[in-house]
């Protein structure tokens, strides 16, 4: 082999030699991209993942809450319907006051809210020339079937129909279901 072909393999070796680095380079840098990547791709998953565990924790105090006022607002609503009592009246009283002004708010959507708005309307008139919220939660007129299983307008059915609209929303809202009924006897007027 001369010199002049031994230089001009050695040149053509090198060429190779560079090319093959530069290949290994590019991809290394490739390679690197696409792991970058997918760990990018695991880290916002597993952050979206931690939101939602944190958003389900959240929702899960909100609702029990909501559970609970909901219950004590139809429980307080009825014992003010039904009770004779003065201390128990002056009570009930104190506390539907409480959660309908206070923490009720918050938590209560349309229906149950309307529903409130009536029964404290009423009780506050002392029951008597009572009259009823003509729309329903979408503002739309209440359609008088939804009324036909209530009596007049007296607390005892405005507490009957904010029971229902607890129910409702809970069913609703939560998915929540308390049992088989075929048709309920009270329903909420203000869906």
């Amino acid at each position: 082999m001369t010199e002049e072909t031994h230089r001009t393999w050695d040149i053509i070796f090198k060429w190779f030699g560079l090319a093959a680095v530069l290949a290994s380079a590019l991809w290394t840098v490739y390679k690197y991209r696409q792991d970058r990547e997918v760990d990018l791709d695991h880290q916002k998953q597993g952050a979206e993942a931690l939101e939602s565990t944190r958003k389900n924790e959240l929702n899960s105090y909100i609702f029990q809450d909501q559970a609970k006022l909901y219950f004590d607002a139809a429980r307080t609503a009825a014992t003010l319907a039904m009770s004779k009592d003065p201390k128990r009246l002056r009570d009930a009283g104190e506390r539907f006051n409480e959660l309908f002004y206070g923490k009720l708010v918050v938590v209560e959507d349309r229906r149950v809210e309307l529903a409130m708005i009536a029964y404290r309307d009423c009780w506050r008139i002392g029951g008597k020339d009572c009259w009823r919220i003509k729309e329903n939660q979408y503002g739309k007129p209440i359609d008088p079937a939804k009324l036909f299983n209530y009596g007049p307008p007296v607390p005892d059915n405005f507490s009957l129909e904010l029971a229902a609209c607890v129910r409702s929303a809970l069913q609703e809202d939560r998915g929540i279901q308390f049992g088989h009924i075929k048709e309920a006897k009270t329903t909420c007027p203000y869906e």
